[in-house]
């Protein structure tokens, strides 16, 4: 019997890449008219040699995204020729902009009304990669308990961030059933920690393990029938 239920978030709450695009536009227009010294080096090649450079150095920073790129304007505002104190203010202030643009994010149809369902029965979670700020997004009230990388200094699909839904909810791994879109992340790491597992497929992409059954969902509106199979 399924008593609590995670979520991922990022393509499973809200599609993540029209809101990324989004944050890195407002930030890189702030940097031009404020930093216009650094406009040459907001390209897609400079800003990933910066932050390869940087995990070359910290690897755990790929479990630490905010950190990861605030570091990333730090070192961006040198590479333009600031000094070290102008960078740190820029980058201060270009993480705040992007950070706010992060978490204006559009919830696809039936979150909100599907959560406070399932809320009303079980007890609901979030185990993400990203670093979405749920009470910037407004719905933080639905959740339980929350675990992202940076808390857990892990990324899925490592067991670590499974086992603390487990721990806090001292619930046993199959009484909890995982919900997220990524096939890997989500999906089979779930199950080969012992919970239940629903694929979100939002997208209507085809599923790619073919030696895992899995249980699919594509509306949000089918995800507590779904969920009532186990």
């Amino acid at each position: 019997m399924i008593k609590a239920i995670s979520f991922d978030l990022d393509d499973t709450l809200w599609p993540i890449m029209p809101t990324i695009l989004n944050a890195e536009r407002e930030t890189n227009n702030w940097i031009k008219d404020n930093y216009p010294g650094a406009a040459s080096l907001l390209n897609t090649k400079d800003i990933f040699a910066i932050r390869d450079k940087l995990v070359s150095k910290n690897p755990n920073l790929v479990n630490q995204l905010s950190e990861l790129r605030r570091l990333s304007f730090v070192e961006l505002g040198l590479l333009a020729g600031y000094s070290r104190e102008d960078a740190e203010t820029m980058a201060i202030e270009s993480f705040k902009i992007f950070f706010t643009a992060r978490n204006e994010v559009k919830l696809y149809e039936g979150v909100k009304e599907t959560l406070e369902e399932l809320k009303k029965e079980y007890s609901l979670g979030v185990i993400t990669n990203g670093n979405a700020d749920l009470e910037k997004i407004g719905i933080d009230h639905y959740f339980n308990f929350s675990f992202s990388s940076s808390d857990l200094n892990a990324s899925k699909p490592d067991p670590v961030m499974f086992e603390a839904a487990t721990k806090h909810t001292g619930l046993d791994a199959h009484e909890i059933c995982h919900v997220g879109d990524h096939p890997i992340n989500d999906v089979k790491a779930s199950l080969d920690f012992g919970m239940k597992s629903i694929w979100y497929n939002g997208n209507k992409s085809e599923w790619p393990l073919s030696d895992i059954q899995v249980l699919e969902v594509k509306y949000w509106s089918d995800l507590k029938e779904a969920i009532q199979t186990f």
